[in-house]
């Protein structure tokens, strides 16, 4: 047998003592589990079901939640997998939870959203004086005049597709698809990628590969530390090394392209969030621009692709709606290609926009965690509850929405109803408060610039014979299989002056459509 080497020996004890740590958070944290697993709801939880609902839950989420909702109100009290859980789909209790008690409800300790060493400590995780520091710091990058300079990135990485992948239309699995386009997107716009890019070839099979791993967790009754190597941890911590190799690169190149005499011309995410920096004059070290990028990696794709996927399931079902957002796009751009000032013109097109989201919001719940005891509703919230605020409940409800379950988008153009209700609190769909999603603006604009550019080239309809797609409601609310849409292209027309007369008075109401089987 050989001799250690002291630095072998150094080495071996380090990870010794990493794994021992690692095993007593562990222990710990399934002595708190085994604790609540026996002790019974406190007094003054909100009314709920006796039992643990977490096999109901597992098996339908969404009819879970709705039962819930049915039998007890805006606001429900329960164990989940042996937490203490408080369903909440009444606008008032949303606005405790988002706003007015958003320094009691944070993210740590949220159940449905762990901390994982993708996601690091960036702002879709972090809490307190760290998270306020990032989100000052990550602002710039999300600002109006900001966001603008992604447009033309968007549009010409889209009709790279519709012109390549989609010439001939057909039948496509469009969420395959769009999760392929919202990638490049999304790594354009944090790193400047180019679509044939050796990091976009890294970064893009990583994410996946780690999508798939939190798809499996969300689903599975007793997560596994990701530390453990079990051959799924293995596999995501390898994706996990990849991504921080390829992200740590370019924020090397980045910081030494800033600091030569001509800079960089890159006018991406990953330069303006260098570029920040705060009162003091400090910025962001690597560790924290590396878990910002990555939160904007998770968070910018996966729920681009879900909408995306919706809106175009939407123009299959609804085929006359379909036909109102076409002719508002031919008219506004007048047979060119979508710019950024046209989509302050696609008024129809954003209300389309704006009921998809009400009807299959992608983040369906939102998840906080009570940092201290409190009360809402005359009821006790003890510390460590978690709140699981639903928008998918909340936009559904006949009390705040008529005709809840009627896909109608002129209910948000001028004279229509949805406006009272966007004000009413009843309307969520990118949370609300402080941590109201960062993103917001740039998911808005790219998905009206992709459907622009869609539905001037291809009429949407659902092959016969085929299902209505059903959505799964796991950590988002995205389909549950292929989503198989017939692209049929349509005559392109000779271009013309763009112009905007377009009458949303010409939408025709009996082409509603109950939507209650998605």
């Amino acid at each position: 047998m050989g001799s250690i080497l002291p630095g072998n020996l150094d080495l071996i004890t380090t990870l010794a003592s990493h794994c021992l740590q690692r095993t007593t958070e562990s222990v710990q944290q399934t002595q708190v589990t085994l604790r609540q697993a026996i002790q019974p709801l406190p007094p003054g939880f909100p009314p709920g079901p006796d039992g643990d609902v977490a096999l109901e839950l597992a098996q339908n989420p969404l009819q879970c939640l709705e039962s819930l909702k049915s039998r007890y109100g805006g606001l429900v009290g329960f164990k989940l997998a042996s937490r203490p859980i408080v369903l909440v789909s009444s606008p008032a209790f949303a606005r405790e939870v988002f706003v007015n008690q958003s320094s009691i409800f944070i993210k740590a300790g949220t159940a449905f959203f762990p901390g994982s060493s993708l996601a690091g400590n960036g702002l879709l995780v972090s809490d307190g004086d760290i998270w306020k520091r990032q989100r000052r710091l990550s602002n710039p990058a999300f600002r109006k005049a900001a966001i603008q300079t992604y447009a033309e990135a968007m549009v010409n990485i889209t009709e790279k597709m519709v012109k390549n992948t989609w010439r001939t239309g057909g039948v496509r699995d469009v969420y395959a698809d769009f999760n392929e386009l919202t990638m490049k997107i999304v790594a354009s716009a944090l790193f400047g990628a180019d679509e044939g890019s050796e990091n976009l070839a890294q970064v893009g099979p990583a994410i996946t590969q780690a999508f798939q791993f939190f798809t499996r967790r969300a689903t599975s009754m007793f997560i596994v530390p990701e530390w453990i190597p079990t051959f799924d941890n293995i596999q995501y911590n390898s994706a996990v090394t990849g991504l921080n190799k390829v992200v740590y690169r370019l924020i090397d190149e980045r910081r030494s392209q800033l600091a030569g005499s001509s800079g960089s011309k890159k006018k991406d995410l990953l330069t303006r969030l260098l570029q920040a920096t705060d009162d003091d004059g400090s910025g962001m070290d690597d560790q924290s621009l590396r878990d910002e990028l990555m939160t904007l990696l998770v968070a910018g794709q996966e729920t681009s692709a879900i909408l995306l996927t919706w809106a175009l399931l939407m123009f299959a079902l609804h085929p006359h709606t379909q036909e109102l957002v076409f002719q508002e796009v031919s008219e506004v751009l007048g047979g060119q290609p979508p710019r950024q000032s046209d989509v302050s013109k696609l008024k129809y097109l954003e209300s389309f926009i704006w009921e998809t989201l009400r009807l299959m919001p992608p983040a369906y719940v939102v998840g906080r965690c009570a940092c201290r005891s409190t009360e809402l509703g005359g009821y006790q919230v003890p510390e460590g509850t978690t709140m699981l605020v639903s928008p998918y409940l909340l936009h559904r409800d006949p009390a705040f929405w008529p005709r809840a379950l009627e896909f109608d988008p002129s209910r948000w153009m001028p004279g229509g109803d949805a406006k009272e209700h966007m004000e009413n609190d009843s309307f969520w769909p990118y949370g609300g408060g402080p941590r109201n999603c960062i993103g917001m603006g740039f998911a808005m604009m790219e998905v009206t610039l992709v459907l622009a550019t869609i539905t001037s080239r291809f009429r949407v309809s659902l092959p016969s014979g085929n299902s209505i797609p059903s959505p799964r409601a796991m950590i988002t609310l995205r389909p549950e299989n292929q989503v198989n849409l017939r692209l049929t292209p349509r005559r392109q027309p000779k271009q013309q002056t763009p112009g905007s007369s377009f009458n949303v008075k010409q939408y025709d109401s009996q082409d509603r459509r109950e939507v209650s089987v998605l």
